[in-house]
């Protein structure tokens, strides 16, 4: 039920932000690009703590009785991977492409840098079966 309540508040607040922007382009249009970067990255961040984490905290709970850091891993570079993807078209719809592809990548090398400690011991039991 708090989740339904939650959802349904998000999406209010989202046609208020909807409607704030359409006022913003049609009485101050000079101002609406820097007025839009930020409602959109408030608007982002207040979903995610809302709806996304919370979430991801109940999705991890259904894979408890997976071995430990992978169904944290898998959720985590999921949840990152897409907020990145979001934030990069953003900007890139702001005119700076090059600037959004260079973040993109930036967030793809950081979660192959949160699974590098599994993916070096499973290279090490592979190195040992092979050379047995």
């Amino acid at each position: 039920m708090v989740v339904d309540v939650s959802l349904m508040l998000t999406l209010i607040q989202l046609i208020v932000v909807f409607l704030i922007l359409l006022l913003i382009s049609f009485t101050v249009p000079k101002l609406q690009p820097i007025l839009y970067a930020s409602i959109f990255f408030y608007f982002l961040f207040h979903l995610l703590n809302t709806i996304v984490f919370p979430f991801g905290k109940y999705f991890v709970a259904l894979f408890e009785p997976l071995p430990d850091p992978f169904a944290k891993l898998l959720i985590g570079s999921a949840i990152l991977f897409y907020v990145s993807e979001l934030i990069a078209k953003h900007i890139e719809e702001a005119g700076y492409g090059s600037l959004a592809a260079v973040a993109h990548f930036a967030v793809k090398i950081v979660i192959l840098t949160l699974w590098m400690q599994q993916t070096s011991a499973l290279i090490e039991i592979l190195s040992k079966l092979i050379t047995k």
